[in-house]
């Protein structure tokens, strides 16, 4: 299903928004709702023109779903990171119109600066959110008749999205979830190389995917960064080890086409000296850090101790070429 989305600030879309989070509201919510709390919501949305007012005049925010010039779905955020409304048309249900919606409310919020969101869920929509990601912090409510889960959710950190071709696509992305067909992101993996031709590899927190696992550095590189920024920062916040950039080589860039999260993967080698115990660990993501041989890299593989080729594909070019490098 193809639609829109985008913030609604005129006053025919926004009362037309909030005709349809009343229609939902009065058949999915309203029922567990007293009368009184029925007749408010009514009052304080569609039949109150200050409430209209803020959205038009972006005091507060409303994203809406669009197919064609009919909005299927709606959010609205009242100041602070608290989520106030999320309806979706009953004919666009469960299709991941409100997902998509809240995604992009999420982002918008972390680049206002909030990095908590809130709401207070009602009963018909705590799986959604509870499935989204966010956790109660209270018990449930009753206030006014309003029957309510008040919830949390902390955002992730935001990627810049990509086409195929490496190009900005002027979406922004939160990690953890899924892109969309076509959609990519820049991930870094950093191998360095001392004058001993060992290569410097580190290993994973138990609480990691691969525990306990060796391996290169790497990660994703964040709004705003480009591949060798990202690289010399993933380094520093997991080794605490500065790398000066301008001694990056880029060995080569490979499109990953992982069925939740497709990338484009950099991977950069680097030819330092780094004394182990200058090496400062990152809680939740390394443990421990040695020098190893190409031979000994290939050993941990073969024992189940080195992440493997289903994440370095290209390990065998890397060895082969770097070692005819030290040769020369």
């Amino acid at each position: 299903m193809n639609y829109t989305i985008q913030q609604i600030t005129s006053e025919e879309e926004v009362k037309a928004a909030f005709e349809m989070a009343l229609r939902a509201f009065m058949e999915f919510v309203a029922p567990v709702y007293e009368d009184r709390a029925v007749r408010k919501f009514k009052a304080d949305t569609v039949e109150n023109n200050d409430y209209i007012n803020n959205y038009i005049t972006s005091r507060h925010l409303m994203l809406g779903a669009f197919d064609g010039e009919q909005i299927i779905g709606m959010i609205t955020e009242r100041g602070g990171g608290h989520i106030s409304m999320v309806f979706t048309d009953k004919e666009y249900q469960r299709r991941g119109v409100a997902t998509a919606i809240m995604e992009r409310m999420v982002v918008r919020l972390k680049l206002m600066g909030h990095n908590r969101v809130t709401v207070n869920s009602s009963r018909y929509g705590l799986p959604f959110y509870r499935n989204f990601g966010f956790v109660p912090i209270d018990t449930e409510q009753n206030r006014e008749g309003f029957i309510f889960t008040p919830m949390e959710y902390f955002p992730s950190e935001l990627w810049d999205v990509y086409d195929r071709s490496r190009r900005k696509t002027g979406k922004i992305h939160e990690r953890g979830r899924k892109l969309t067909q076509d959609e990519y992101h820049i991930v870094v993996h950093v191998w360095i190389k001392n004058s001993n031709g060992e290569w410097l590899i580190s290993k994973r927190t138990p609480n990691k995917t691969f525990p306990n696992m060796w391996e290169c550095t790497g990660g994703s590189a964040v709004m705003g960064d480009d591949s060798i920024t990202a690289a010399v920062r993933e380094v520093k916040e997991e080794l605490g080890v500065d790398l000066p950039p301008e001694k990056g080589v880029l060995f080569k860039s490979i499109i990953r086409e992982n069925e939740f999260c497709p990338d484009i993967c950099d991977i950069w080698v680097f030819h330092e000296d780094i004394p182990l115990e200058s090496v400062v660990f990152q809680e939740n993501e390394t443990c421990g850090a040695m020098w190893a041989s190409e031979e000994k890299i290939r050993d941990m593989i073969g024992k189940g101790e080195f992440v493997g080729k289903e994440i370095f594909s290209y390990l065998d070019e890397l060895l082969e070429q770097w070692k005819m490098k030290v040769r020369k």
